[in-house]
């Protein structure tokens, strides 16, 4: 089969003819149809991030959509030829109170997530690949969506793990900073299709915020920030009418903490605040004013294979529609072409490498 490997010492990416994996207990093999690509790909192949990367070489590649073509000893539920999602999020399933956890095909979480990643050091980015089954979530009653549509799901199950995460409740308001972003603009869709009452989208980019408008029909409101905390949370405070019961924060790299700030000082008492954004400065908490008004502040990762599960019955429902995000195409041997579009992605877009 084809596989695309890659080298970290080399810093090279190739595809190459390797053997198929072999079956081993508790896992399924997939064939794989469409791979989303994260924006910082390249960043990622060019040894730039401070990643725990698995043994070289070894096939990147995070989520996907596939069919299982064979499932190992222990498997109770999953079927050759279900379909399914592969999801990287693997933590070990033991009853310890912190079980390590890896991004299977990207990197190590914890401390002690080596020799998981040297078990499944292999991700999506391959005709066929081998996943736990823990990792594998059925998508059953959904076979009339094609593949690379069902790939986007990879873009709104983070920014829905923070939501749940944050008790996001029907008819509640909540501000979303980073919303022109690639995750916070699917933050402010899984918003809505979870009920949002109204969904404060804040950015510095006013054209990605108006499209987020649009979509709304009524219940997103616009802000963009000017860098003032006191200014910022005001405008917050007066688009929401009050003020926010939950904000969520998915900046990536941002260097100041002005945004944040001006998002936890718009809560109105005894909100909640959900960070899972990659800000690279301190956050300064302002103590009084957390005791104060019994504000919540949530440092979350990633999902959980509940919380996967909620999303997949949203869009069954229609209550959250796949269709907002644009997509880009490309053939699984133009991935390097796939990886060049990817790092230009902005909000509702989303690039996937099609087999």
């Amino acid at each position: 089969m084809k596989a695309w490997m890659f080298n970290r010492p080399q810093l090279t990416l190739k595809l190459e003819d390797v053997a198929q994996p072999e079956l081993r207990a508790g896992a399924a093999l997939v064939q794989m149809e469409a791979v989303p690509l994260l924006s910082y790909t390249r960043n990622y192949l060019q040894s730039n991030l401070p990643y725990a990367y698995p043994p070289s070489p070894f096939t990147p590649g995070t989520n996907g959509i596939g069919r299982i073509i064979a499932v190992g000893a222990g498997v109770q539920q999953f079927q050759p030829g279900q379909r399914v999602a592969v999801n990287p999020y693997w933590i070990a399933n033991e009853a310890v109170a912190e079980p390590p956890q890896v991004l299977i095909g990207l990197t190590g979480i914890s401390a002690d997530s080596t020799p998981m990643l040297e078990e499944f050091p292999h991700g999506s980015l391959r005709e066929v690949a081998e996943f736990p089954v823990s990792t594998l979530l059925p998508l059953d009653g959904l076979d009339h969506v094609a593949a690379e549509r069902l790939a986007v799901l990879a873009k709104f199950i983070i920014p829905f793990g923070g939501l749940r995460r944050g008790r996001l409740s029907v008819g509640e308001t909540v501000a979303i900073n980073g919303a022109g972003g690639y995750f916070g603009s699917a933050a402010v869709l899984a918003a809505l299709a979870m009920g949002a009452a109204r969904v404060i989208a804040l950015g510095r980019n006013a054209q990605a915020l108006q499209k987020l408008v649009e979509l709304g029909q009524g219940r997103v409101v616009a802000v963009l920030l000017s860098g003032d905390v006191a200014g910022d949370a005001s405008a917050i405070r007066t688009a929401a009418g009050g003020g926010i019961a939950l904000a969520y924060d998915m900046v990536g790299q941002a260097s100041d903490a002005n945004s944040t700030l001006a998002l936890l000082h718009s809560l109105r008492r005894g909100g909640r605040l959900v960070l899972m954004g990659s800000m690279q400065v301190a956050l300064p908490i302002p103590y009084g004013d957390m005791l104060l008004n019994n504000w919540e502040l949530i440092g979350h990762f990633m999902y959980t294979s509940a919380d996967y599960l909620a999303l997949l019955s949203l869009v069954k429902a229609g209550l959250l529609s796949l269709d907002a995000v644009e997509l880009k195409t490309f053939a699984f041997p133009a991935l390097e072409a796939a990886i060049d579009h990817a790092a230009q992605m902005k909000g509702l877009q989303a690039t996937v490498s099609l087999f």
